[in-house]
Parts: C-alpha cells; sequence; structure tokens
C-alpha cells in the first residue's frame, strides 16, 4: 500500500471521529439550554420536564482563598472579593495559593411550573466539598478546611434532592484541594433538574459506561481464551493486559464508578491509579504491536532498543507515581501521551506503508482507541467538559476485532489448506506403509506356508529338519507380529487409534485369547489358569483392542516362561476392573520394570535370543490401556516371576437378554415346522443383539435359523436333527469359538458341516487359529449384511452339492448290480429249474422284485419310507439263501415296521457287508441278525453278525475318506447320508472272529 493512502485513510477516520463526538455533545447539549452569568442562571422562563436535565455550566461568582458561610452571605459578602469562573473547569486562573475557594450560584426558578422535588447531581469536585443551598447545608464530602493537615478528600460524585417549595435557590459550595496541587474546583458540569430526568441521565450514563467496560472485558478474556487453548504467543498477554487496564481506566475516570465499589480510596491512590492504568494501556499496547512492527519493518534491533527506552519511562514513571514525585509525573506522562498519539500511529503507518495490509485495521483501532485516552486525559484535567463518550473507543475495539477475525479466517483458510495437504501426505504415508507392510506379509506368509507344506507332506525328512522348520515357522509367525506391531504403534503415536467402545464380557475375551495362545506355546509346558469364570463381569471396553491387550500381555508371558503357570485373574474395585496376568518366569530387576514401557525397549541382552522381538507389545498395551483411561503397571521380583496388572472402567451395567427362552424357543420351533426344507443353520453368540441382527438378515435370506448363547448349548443342538452350517462368534465365555469348532470336527469334517467363524479381529494369527481349528471361513466384525449372505451361500452351496453328490453315488453303487451276482442268482436259477420249479419260481419273483426295488425312480431322491428298503432287504436275503443254503441264516427282529423315513439303498448296503464281508468269510457260514427297536422319539435299528469281524486298524479307517482299490465305497457313503440328514452315523463295533454289529438311529420327526 502506498504511503499516501493510509494517511489519507487515517486522515479521514480521524475526522469521522471528531464528528462523531461533535454531534455526540451536540445532542446532548441543545442549543436552547441556558448558561449562568455573572453568578445568576435565569430558569424564570424554562419548564422543567422529567426528559431532560440540565447542566449548571457558565459563570459563577467565586471567592479565591475565602471559605464563605451563610452568615457571610447575608452581610452582603462584606469584606470578599469575588471574581467570575467558569464552570465547569479548573480554577488554578481565579485562585490563589492558598488551594481553597467559594462557589456561588443563585438559580431563579419559574413561578408558574408546578412544584415539585429539584436534584442535584455532582459529578467531581477536586476534592473535598460542603454544599449550602439557600443557607443551610445540606452535604459535606470530605471536610473543607483551610489547613492541609486537617482537610479530608472525598471526591466520589454525589447527589441530593430539595423540597419544591422555593423561587430560587442560592448555592453556596466551599471547596479546597491540596492533593492536586492547585488543580481542582468544580471540573465536571453539575447537573439539575427533576428527580427522574436527573436518573435518567445517570442511568444513561451508567449504561455506556457497563458497556464500555464489558467490551474490554470480553475482548480481553478472547485474547487469554486464545493464548491459553489456540496459540501461546505473548503478544496475546499483551493485548489482554490493555484491554483489562482499559476496562479499569473507564471504572476509574468515568464518573469515578470504582469509587462506589472501593469507597476506601483515597484521593491520593485514585490520581495515582488513574496514571498507572493509563500508562499501562499505552505500555501493553505498544508491546502487542511489537511483532507486528518487526515483522513488516525487519528492524529488530532498532525496535528493540526502542522498547527498551520504552521499559524504562514506564517504570520511572510507576516509581514517580509511586512515591508521589511530582515533578517526574507530569513530564513521564507527556513522554507516555507522545508514545500514544505518535509513536503508534506512526509506527503502523509505516507497517501499513510497506505492504502491511493487514495492519490498516490495528492503524484505525490503535487511531480510536488513541484518541479515546486523549480525550478522556483532556477531560479528567478539567480542561473541557463533555457527558461520557464511548465510540472512540468501541470504534477502536471493532478494528481489532475485525483484524482479528480476517487472520482468524486467513489462519482458517490456510489450515483448511495444510489440512489437505497433511491428509493427501497421512495417505500416501498409509499407503507406503500399506504397500510395505503387503510386499512384506505376502512373501513372508509365502515363506510360512511353503514351510507349512514341506513340513506336513514331506516324509523323508530328518528329525533334524523338521526341527529346522518348525523354527522357521515360530520366527515367521513372530515377523508378522512384528509388522503388526509397528502398524499399531505408529498409529498411536499419530492418533490414529478411535476406540469403538461397549459393554464387553473380560471372561470372553480371557477365554478367547488363552484358546488362541494355546496354539502358540511352541511345545513348552505352560499351564493356563483362568480365574476369570464370571460371565457378567463387564467393562466399557473396545473389544477388539481389549483382546489386543490381553493377547500381547499373556504372549508376552509365554516368550519368557519355559515351565509352569500363567494365570489370569480378574477383581472389581471402586467402579474398575483391575486385572492381573501373573507368570513365575525370570522376572525382572528394578531398572528393566522402568522401561519396560518404552518403545524398543527389551529386557537384558540375554532374554533377547530367547524371545525375540522388538520390544513394542508392552508399550502398544500401556497406549491401549491409557486410551480406555486405565492404566498398567508391572510387579516383578528376578526370579520369581511378573504380574502385569492393568484397570478398565467397568461398564455402567451388565448386558442383559431381552428374549428369554422360552419366547426364543417358540419362534425357532414355529419357523422349523414352517420352513421344514430350507437350510438350517446354527447361529452361536453371547451376545442376544448380535444373534438378533444375524438371525433376522439370514431368516429374509431362506434360511432356518436356531441359535444359542453358549458353545455347549451349540453341541447338545448338534444332536437334534441334521445341520447345514454352523456360525459362531469367536470371543464367547467357558467354551470360545475355537474350541466348539474343534469339538464339532470331532464328530463332523469339514465338507460334512461347514463352520464360519465371527470374530472382531482380522490378524493373520486369528485365522490361522481359526483355520488350524476346523473352521470352513472367517467373517471379520463389524458384519456386513451382503458379505455375511454371500459367505453363507457360498458354504451351504457347497454343502449341498457334496450332499447332492453322495447321494447321487449312492444310485450310483446300486445301479452297478455286479454280474458275479447276477450270473450266480441265474445258475441258481436254472439248477431249481430241474430239482425244484416251485422253489425256481418263488426265486424268480424275488430276483424280479430285487431287480425293480434297485432300478426304481424313487431312489434319486433323499429318503423313502422304511417299507420300501425292508421289501427290497427282503428279496436280497431270500435270493442269497437260496444260493448259500444253511451256511447263511437271517433273523427277522420287526414287530411292526415303523412308519419313517430312511436314505434308499443304505440298509441293503449294511446288510450285504456284513453278509459278503462277515458270515461268508467263514467255511461253516454264520447268521445275521435284523433289530428294529421303536422308542419314544427315534427308531433304532441294528444288523448283527457273527462273522470274521474286523480289526481296530481296519475299522478306524473303514469310515475316513482315505481308501485304496481293495475296498468299496458303499459304507463310507451311507455313513456320510445319516450324518448329513440326522447329525449321526453309523456305530460300527466289532471284535476278530466274534462278529460285527452295525448300529444306526432314524429320529420319528424326521
Amino acid at each position: 500500500m502506498k504511503k499516501r493512502k493510509p494517511i489519507v485513510v487515517v486522515s479521514v477516520f480521524i475526522l469521522i471521529l471528531i464528528g462523531i463526538r461533535f454531534s455526540w455533545l451536540a445532542f446532548h447539549a441543545p442549543s436552547d439550554s441556558p448558561t449562568a452569568y455573572e453568578g445568576v442562571l435565569d430558569l424564570r422562563e424554562i419548564e422543567l420536564s422529567d426528559d431532560t436535565s440540565l447542566s449548571l455550566d457558565g459563570e459563577w461568582d467565586f471567592f479565591s482563598g475565602e471559605l464563605i458561610t451563610p452568615k457571610d452571605e447575608a452581610e452582603q459578602f462584606s469584606g470578599f472579593e469575588k471574581t467570575g469562573i467558569t464552570v465547569p473547569g479548573d480554577w488554578k486562573k481565579s485562585l490563589s495559593r492558598t488551594g481553597y475557594g467559594t462557589y456561588q450560584l443563585q438559580i431563579l426558578l419559574n413561578e408558574s411550573e408546578e412544584r415539585q422535588d429539584y436534584t442535584f447531581y455532582f459529578k467531581e469536585i477536586r476534592s473535598n466539598s460542603t454544599v449550602f443551598i439557600n443557607g443551610e447545608k445540606v452535604i459535606e464530602m470530605g471536610q473543607v478546611s483551610k489547613n492541609t493537615d486537617t482537610a479530608i478528600s472525598d471526591y466520589r460524585p454525589f447527589e441530593f434532592t430539595i423540597d419544591n417549595d422555593v423561587k430560587e435557590l442560592n448555592l453556596l459550595i466551599q471547596v479546597s484541594n491540596y492533593d492536586t496541587s492547585i488543580t481542582g474546583g468544580i471540573t465536571k458540569s453539575i447537573q439539575f433538574g427533576t428527580v427522574q430526568a436527573v436518573k435518567k441521565a445517570q442511568m444513561t450514563s451508567f449504561f455506556w459506561r457497563v458497556l464500555s467496560t464489558g467490551v474490554l472485558l470480553i475482548h480481553g478474556v478472547y485474547a487469554l481464551a486464545i493464548f491459553f487453548v489456540f496459540s501461546r504467543k505473548r503478544e496475546l498477554i499483551d493485548l489482554a493486559l490493555t484491554f483489562f487496564f482499559g476496562a479499569l481506566w473507564t471504572l476509574i475516570s468515568v464518573d469515578k464508578a470504582l469509587l462506589y465499589l472501593f469507597p476506601m480510596i483515597s484521593s491520593e491512590w485514585w490520581f495515582k491509579l488513574t496514571y498507572l492504568t493509563y500508562a499501562s494501556i499505552v505500555f501493553f499496547l505498544l508491546h502487542y504491536f511489537k511483532s507486528v512492527i518487526v515483522k513488516s519493518t525487519g528492524k529488530k534491533v532498532l525496535i528493540a532498543w526502542a522498547y527498551k527506552i520504552l521499559a524504562v519511562f514506564y517504570g520511572l514513571f510507576i516509581l514517580s507515581v509511586l512515591i508521589d514525585y511530582k515533578p517526574a509525573i507530569g513530564f513521564l506522562f507527556l513522554i507516555i501521551i507522545f508514545f500514544t498519539a505518535i509513536i503508534i500511529p506512526l509506527a503502523l503507518l509505516k507497517v501499513v506503508s510497506k505492504g502491511g495490509s493487514d495492519a490498516i485495521y490495528l492503524l484505525l483501532g490503535a487511531t480510536g482507541i488513541a484518541s479515546s485516552l486523549i480525550w478522556g486525559w483532556i477531560k479528567s484535567e478539567g480542561y473541557v467538559t463533555f457527558p461520557y463518550y464511548p465510540f472512540d473507543l468501541m470504534i477502536g475495539v471493532l478494528f481489532f476485532a475485525i483484524f482479528w477475525f480476517k487472520n482468524f479466517f486467513q489462519s482458517a483458510e490456510e489450515s483448511q489448506k495444510l489440512a489437505v495437504e497433511l491428509q493427501e501426505a497421512d495417505k500416501r504415508k498409509d499407503e507406503f506403509l500399506a504397500n510395505t507392510s503387503h510386499e512384506l506379509k505376502n512373501p513372508l506368509h509365502g515363506i510360512m506356508n511353503i514351510t507349512q507344506v514341506i513340513y506336513e507332506n514331506e516324509e523323508n525328512l530328518s528329525s533334524e529338519s523338521k526341527e529346522n522348520l518348525e523354527i522357521l515357522m515360530t520366527v515367521s509367525r513372530r515377523m508378522s507380529m512384528v509388522l503388526n506391531d509397528l502398524l499399531d504403534i505408529e498409529r498411536l503415536k499419530e492418533g490414529g487409534i478411535r476406540l469403538q467402545k461397549k459393554e464387553v464380557s473380560i471372561s470372553v475375551v480371557v477365554t478367547s485369547v488363552l484358546d488362541m495362545i494355546h496354539f502358540m506355546k511352541e511345545g513348552k509346558n505352560i499351564t493356563f489358569i483362568n480365574q476369570v469364570s464370571e460371565p457378567s463381569f463387564f467393562v466399557n471396553a473396545d473389544e477388539n483392542r481389549l483382546f489386543q491387550i490381553l493377547f500381547n500381555l499373556i504372549h508376552n508371558a509365554v516368550k519368557y516362561t519355559d515351565d509352569g503357570d500363567i494365570t489370569v485373574s480378574a477383581e472389581m474395585k471402586d467402579g474398575w476392573a483391575i486385572i492381573d496376568v501373573q507368570d513365575n518366569g525370570p522376572g525382572m530387576d528394578e531398572e528393566t520394570m522402568a522401561s519396560v514401557f518404552e518403545p524398543y525397549e527389551r529386557a537384558d541382552a540375554s532374554m533377547t535370543a530367547v524371545a525375540g522381538g522388538m520390544g513394542l507389545g508392552l508399550s502398544i498395551c500401556r497406549k491401549l490401556v491409557q486410551l480406555h483411561g486405565g492404566t498398567l503397571s508391572v510387579d516383578s521380583t528376578a526370579g520369581k516371576g511378573s504380574t502385569f496388572t492393568f484397570t478398565l472402567p467397568l461398564a455402567s451395567e451388565p448386558i442383559i437378554e431381552f428374549l428369554s427362552p422360552d419366547v426364543k424357543e417358540e419362534i425357532i420351533i414355529e419357523k422349523s415346522n414352517v420352513n421344514k426344507r430350507l437350510p438350517r443353520l446354527l447361529v452361536v453368540d453371547d451376545d442376544p443383539l448380535n444373534l438378533a441382527i444375524i438371525e433376522r438378515i439370514l431368516v429374509g435370506e431362506a434360511y432356518e435359523v436356531t441359535t444359542c448363547l453358549n458353545g455347549q448349548d451349540a453341541l447338545n443342538r448338534l444332536e437334534q436333527g441334521s445341520w447345514d452350517l454352523v456360525i459362531s462368534d469367536v470371543m464367547m465365555p467357558n467354551m470360545s469359538g475355537y474350541e466348539l469348532t474343534k469339538r464339532i470336527r470331532e464328530r463332523f469334517s469339514v465338507s460334512e458341516l461347514p463352520i464360519l467363524l465371527l470374530t472382531a479381529r482380522s490378524q493373520f494369527e486369528d485365522k490361522q487359529v481359526g483355520f488350524s481349528c476346523g473352521a470352513n471361513d472367517y467373517v471379520t466384525k463389524p458384519i456386513g449384511k451382503s458379505e455375511l449372505t454371500m459367505r453363507v451361500k457360498s458354504l451351504i452351496d457347497i454343502k449341498m452339492s457334496i450332499k447332492e453328490q453322495v447321494r447321487i453315488e449312492a444310485a450310483w453303487l446300486q445301479a452297478q448290480i455286479q454280474p458275479h451276482f447276477l450270473f450266480n442268482t441265474l445258475n441258481t436259477i436254472v439248477a431249481l429249474s430241474e430239482i425244484d420249479p416251485p422253489q425256481m419260481n418263488a426265486l424268480l419273483e424275488q430276483f424280479g422284485n430285487y431287480l425293480r426295488a434297485s432300478f426304481v425312480a424313487q431312489n434319486l431322491d433323499e429318503v423313502i419310507p422304511l417299507e420300501n428298503e425292508i421289501n427290497l432287504v427282503r428279496s436280497y436275503v431270500f435270493i442269497q439263501q437260496k444260493r448259500f443254503g444253511d451256511r447263511l441264516q437271517v433273523e427277522w427282529e420287526v414287530d411292526e415296521i415303523p412308519d419313517i423315513q430312511i436314505p434308499p439303498l443304505s440298509l441293503q448296503t449294511i446288510l450285504e457287508n456284513a453278509i459278503n464281508h462277515g458270515v461268508l468269510k467263514r467255511l461253516e457260514g454264520g447268521t445275521v441278525r435284523i433289530q428294529i427297536k421303536e422308542h419314544l422319539d427315534y427308531v433304532e435299528i441294528k444288523i448283527v453278525d457273527d462273522g470274521v469281524g474286523i480289526s481296530n486298524d481296519r475299522l478306524k479307517k473303514l469310515l475316513t475318506n482315505r481308501r485304496d482299490e481293495r475296498h468299496g465305497i458303499g459304507l463310507l457313503n451311507t455313513d456320510k447320508r445319516f450324518k448329513q440328514l440326522y447329525g449321526h452315523g453309523l456305530d460300527i463295533k466289532s471284535t476278530i472272529n466274534k462278529g460285527t454289529t452295525v448300529r444306526f438311529i432314524i429320529p420319528k420327526d424326521n
């Protein structure tokens, strides 16, 4: 900005301020207001109203060096010399060196005006006074005296009211002043009028005084708030002190409001406070501008010296005021005024001229404040008189506010741009970390997978090679965990981790962590002791992060413990959960405990090789615990183990079920009846809300859903009928999802009953443990509807495909009737044609029945009536008995054939196996007994033979997927179909040379 332009702007601004001030004066001083002349104020033509009061301004009679009394007045002031004096004003030109005198004014009132009470309001008389009206003393402020020692100052504003029964008022005021040399007298206008008019004028002045003080205080507090909350810049303190001293100066100078609050302040200290506050305003205002001036001019050294000189003057002025050294006070005060009126505007003007466009607002603000201070000082010294005028000050503060807000918006815009840049940088950093992690993890997991394949499938490995591969897999897992720790510690440093708090069961998380770490003991002889058995022990925490905390602490204990116990316990105290993880490892000394939670800090070097890692786990734990509002500490003794203790806030109240067991059972039964042919899903979760959400999602996708709240209940449900899919949460009390998966896999293979695990964690270790337990798939919480339904559909489709393949395989097996069976049967028919034609006819009939039953299309169905299967078996038995005669005995223990459904060709396959591989393997043959027994809820079927039996080794392999050319797949297929339909397969018991029993049960509601 060119230098001429800011000068023009400031000049115009000053003229505007002066114009507004004189407009204010004109408004408060009407042109028709009468003035006193030669000691008389004629109001006989004036009607006093309740709206406007009058100022008793003008020429008064004054008796210099005399204290006139009403008695003297009655004697017509004989012997006293009087002069005219202007009121308000300083009496220095009219007063002799005595320091006391008397003012006199005669007020003539309108006789025709309605009589009413009149009020006098004296704003300032320096520094003590006694007032007489019509010969009577009405008020005394302090004590007027001709002697300095006996005079008592009291210069507060005062007022009094007189009766209305007078036609004229003779006002006599004695004044003495020794505190401020000869400066004194009536320095401000005296308001006169009705009680209502004077009160109105007082309230107007009070309003503007409070407004001005409030504006200054608010901006001072605002500057302090910015300093403490946003920016610790020294200039903000300077600005706040400027406004606070400005507010104090307003209270001191304007109608002496401070004296109403603290009447004990003497006149001497009142003047001292006036000077001190004014000088402090200038000093701190100049300090506020220091940074702006230095930044724009670049003359740091010169400005620093100028401020040092100012500080010296300021200090000398304060000292002079405090010791009341009057000769120095005036001189130093003029210098400070010079700084206010000249130095500040000129410095800011130079700043603006050098291109600091925003400084124009500071220049105008400083000009407004300087104008207010200068006029206020002129008024306080009695050079001029006018009503309180707040606008210079308010306009100055307004420009300061404009400067702040403009800088705020500029800073906000710059911050927004910077935020965008930081977000982009953060995004690039995240991409770098993600890419780096991906690039490191992919080959790492490739190494782990290839190592696992070699370890499991290579048969020619030596024990030493296998041990080396185990070490390689262990090191790879540790490297994977280190990568995860590096990412977590970085996010914690940047505050990038946000907790998703909810009510979490400590027991559930501890159980899940112990189940997972059980697979990572690495062959150590460690016993885990879980003493957190109360499932209603809830904390307010992020479940995923709580799992991570416990995993790191327990895994840390595993790393440093070779043989012993690791105990997890918890207790509730004063609204907090206190969780302990205790081990009996090597322990730590005091020095190690002091640094164990620092990033990258490790125990001594001898333990580093044993435990591995980078020392991030415990640091991550502490930061995560602190994010929850808790603490993490350690208590350890070298050689005796360590105990890590952390605290978490307890949940306000435990989770409660919103569906009773009876209601749930009714819902399940009702859906089972309606959706009989739908795929059956078993959903296990300890959270009723999660169960309800998953159930509603899957029921809407045409599945029959049954829900369970724990693993044991789920195992009990598996005993009841067949299931197509199990969906289980990992973190559950008493029995985790990992343990439930292991228990299910003891009875069902991966293809027979798929398992989908749900968990809030998605680390590689979690997935590895889940799949090693036998899970088919893994879904990370929070679960999306689309992902859940697609994964469920995929697993169900695979299950159904396998089921259909098994059924087709059974039909195909039966359709492939062995040629030797046909030839042998036909040869038997031919032989009977010559020796026993009736028997031949019977055999032909049963053979035809057998062929029809074997090739009927109904065999492609999932189940058929038991009666149909019995008819097929009878035909088969009849044929075989005709072939083998007395070598084959078949006994039927069937009272009545139950009305149930059974997989086609299943009973015939078992019976064929008993005859061909059981009794007929013996030269003398044997007996096959068919037992069908009906119970309350199920039908039990047994095929018992006294044949050669089956060895234990062969019995173990009989119903597995591994088979060779010497063995068929009939029993395997039958076992699979029974498991798919009823949840139970074949129960085979056998003893060598004593026979075999094959048992299975059919539920009645199938």
